[in-house]
């Protein structure tokens, strides 16, 4: 009976491989090769910048407000929106508001801004350097 995994016997064991085995290509999730070297100025900078962070509310009334929102963003604050009045279960302000989502997101795309639903009544945008 033969086995299905048996071992291939090698006839020369002197022999070692030549060829490097080569792993397929991950894209976008293979591995950073080299290393990023920090800049100790340029980090005391970014934590000066850090220190006047702000946390703006709006009313999100439509898209006429989006050019302030993108401004706030660019200046490094987290904004949080008031969308009670789009969110009340009309299909047509409903309609908008997805519009004014989708302006904000891709203004926002350059920053690499967060966008995120707290509740039905309150919608959060942050820098890129804000985490949650």
């Amino acid at each position: 009976m033969r086995s299905l995994f048996s071992r291939i016997k090698r006839t020369d064991s002197s022999e070692e491989p030549t060829a490097k085995r080569s792993l397929p290509s991950l894209g976008l999730f293979a591995p950073v090769s080299e290393s990023k070297k920090t800049d100790p100025q340029h980090d005391i900078k970014r934590l000066a910048e850090l220190e006047q962070i702000f946390i703006r509310t709006r009313k999100l009334e439509s898209l006429a407000d989006v050019p302030e929102i993108v401004d706030a963003i660019r200046d490094g604050n987290i904004v949080l929106l008031d969308i009670s009045r789009l969110n009340d279960g009309n299909d047509q302000t409903h309609l908008e508001l997805k519009r004014i989502i989708e302006r904000i997101r891709g203004e926002t795309r350059g920053y690499q801004a967060e966008i995120a639903l707290v509740n039905d009544e309150c919608m959060i945008v942050t820098p890129s350097f804000v985490s949650f």
